[in-house]
Parts: structure tokens; sequence; C-alpha cells
């Protein structure tokens, strides 16, 4: 979606091919629909509930082949450029983490404790190659949560505190549970549009900002 909206401020038509029934699944649903409902007024084009099944290069550029997402009839796109970003991985293969003992997951990821302390003695991981999002903010506080560890002090993380952001324009983030995740707990809701900000208002160029809220 970053990428996405980038070209398409610079003028180019874009269609986003998503396997599931709507954009940005780990953000808030609510917050995901708005955003959704915005991108689409910049004209960005979607498949929701779509696999792709094939790709073919062609003289002009790129031929997909596209299917309902629980499968059914086939039709194709052609595309000038196809970028794939179906998320991201661990670094982990061919480092010979098994010759110091040390295991990974089904999804390549180092098994740690909670202290990051790995199976191999005096070894610990943090970052890309553990569990989690992989945040360069949360790898750089499991950094100083990991040596204060092996300096003996304490450490902690809260992982509901640390942010994600979605780079586009305008940008979207979150931070902390989202409402889905809080079905059968008592919690407060509220919500603040953007267009009673005066200053949201003062910098909504393009009549997306003032759209939001919070």
């Amino acid at each position: 979606l970053e990428m996405g909206s980038v070209w398409s401020r610079l003028g180019t038509e874009v269609t986003v091919v998503e396997f599931l029934d709507r954009i940005v699944p780990a953000m808030d649903k609510e917050v995901g629909q708005q955003f959704h409902r915005i991108l689409k007024k910049q004209k960005l084009e979607f498949k929701l509930s779509t696999k792709v099944v094939g790709a073919m290069k062609t003289p002009s550029g790129v031929r997909l082949t596209v299917e309902p997402a629980a499968g059914g009839v086939q039709e194709t796109m052609d595309a000038d450029v196809v970028l794939v970003a179906i998320g991201r991985r661990p670094y982990t293969a061919g480092l010979g983490l098994e010759n110091v003992g040390l295991a990974v997951d089904k999804r390549g990821c180092v098994d740690i404790d909670n202290g990051f302390k790995t199976a191999a003695s005096g070894v610990y991981a943090i970052g890309d190659v553990v569990r989690g999002p992989m945040l360069a903010h949360k790898a750089e506080d499991e950094g100083i949560v990991a040596a204060e560890i092996i300096a003996g002090k304490s450490g902690h993380i809260n992982y509901d505190a640390i942010p994600g952001v979605v780079y586009t324009h305008p940008e979207v983030a979150m931070v902390g549970k989202t409402e889905e995740q809080l079905v059968g707990m008592e919690y407060n809701k509220g919500t603040f549009p953007f267009m009673a900000n005066s200053r949201a208002r003062t910098n909504d160029a393009l009549g997306d900002y003032a759209q939001g809220m919070v």
C-alpha cells in the first residue's frame, strides 16, 4: 500500500490484489474501512478476496492470472509492473544456526525465552529474527532490554505500547489493542474526527486528512 500510494500520487493507475477480504487486517476494522475509502477516493482500485495464481512476462509488461481466494473463475490482468508484497520472513536460512544448537520455528524465527535467550549458551536474539512484528523500533527496544538482562538487571517491554505505521498519504498509525481483540472485555470507545481539528483541515490539500479519525 505504501508504494502503491506513492505511484498513484505520481499519476500511475494502481490496482491492489489482496487475498483477504480487507486491507490492513492487523489494524482496527473501523480504521481500516475508513482508510480503504480514502484510498479508493484517490483512485486506487482494489480486488479483495482474490489470489494470484500465475504471472507471465509479456512484451509490454506482466500478465497476472487471478481467481477468488475461495476458488472460482479465473481472469487475467495486464500491468506494466507488478510489485509483490506478501509480507516478510526472517532471514535465518543458511546461517548455520543448527551448528551452534539454535532451533527455529516453522516461519524461520529463532526460538527464545522471555529474556531473549536462545537454546545456545550465551546467545541472545532480538529483532526481525524472533517472534513479533518486524519493526525497527521494536528491535531497538528489544536490544536495550536484552543488554539490561545480560548485565544482570531487570528488563521489560510492553509490546502493546509499540506503535505501527502505514506510510501512505495520509498515514495510518496504531498502538495497543484493536476493538476486535477486545471482544468479551469491558472497554470504553471514543472517536474524534479530524474534520474538527483545525490543523488537519489547514493541511488537508487533497481532502483526505480531514476524513480521518483518531
